[in-house]
């Protein structure tokens, strides 16, 4: 059985897949600073989840290095027993959480067992920041595919693909995001990458993550350029989307069926 909840209106989730409860990369509270303020400072538009009001959980999940998804405050008050993260967050975890049990995964240990679920870590084929990793949750019945900032999938990674159980649920974002190249070019590849993802895993159901049209000031949001669908009904009329499309715009948790 698959479980999920926002717990913000961006990137953190709550998942359970198969009695195993993850947060995925929470941000409750703050910003988000990228080097310097004056370079990047984000924060929410929509207020997240209450601390008291989050799940019961086993592990968080960091996806990606960024302090959006790698939040120290929300991490150091949440004050998690086990972790799963990126090797490149080794030190920085240890620094913030010295009593936290760590997973770190990377291209050589890419899989991991934790709770009869097999964690797979696929690494972008972008050898320059910004680097936007993957992962796939599968308990041996179903899978979960986790690309928080789009896929690009090569040979490689659609042979891992094909070892999974039949995808139950695509997290992906829907937004396109692009910076200039010497900021770091596509940030999100939008429906574009969201289309090429269904076209290689068949995915029951689709939910958008990373969305959220937060408060932002500095350099990074003086040249982005960001488009987003227009709407939930027209999601719904894409022909290779249509009922796969699950609008997450609340705080409830939801069984994915």
């Amino acid at each position: 059985m698959i479980q999920v909840q926002r717990l913000n209106m961006d990137n953190s989730l709550f998942l359970e897949i198969s009695g195993w409860k993850v947060l995925i990369d929470p941000w409750l509270e703050g910003t988000e600073v990228d080097f310097f303020g004056w370079f990047n400072t984000q924060w929410h538009r929509t207020p997240p989840l209450p601390y008291e009001q989050i799940p019961a959980f086993d592990t968080v999940l960091i996806t990606q290095k960024y302090p959006d998804h790698f939040h120290a405050e929300t991490l150091k008050k949440l004050n998690p027993g086990h972790i799963i993260a990126p090797r490149s967050l080794k030190g920085k975890i240890e620094q913030l959480l010295p009593g936290a049990s760590l997973t770190t995964m990377d291209s050589i240990d890419s899989q991991v067992m934790v709770n009869n679920v097999e964690v797979t870590f696929l690494p972008t084929q972008r050898k320059i920041d910004p680097i936007y990793d993957a992962f796939i949750l599968d308990d041996g019945k179903e899978s979960v595919f986790l690309a928080t900032h789009g896929f690009q999938t090569s040979d490689k990674e659609i042979e891992q693909i094909k070892k999974a159980s039949a995808c139950r649920l695509l997290i992906n974002p829907f937004n396109y995001y692009k910076l200039p190249f010497f900021l770091g070019g596509v940030v999100s590849p939008g429906m574009d990458g969201v289309r090429h993802l269904c076209e290689v895993l068949h995915p029951k159901k689709v939910i958008a993550t990373h969305d959220e049209d937060k408060h932002a000031k500095g350099l990074v949001s003086k040249f982005a350029k960001v488009i987003r669908p227009s709407s939930t009904e027209a999601l719904q009329k894409v022909p290779w989307l249509g009922d796969r499309y699950l609008e997450l715009n609340h705080y409830q948790k939801i069984k994915i069926s």
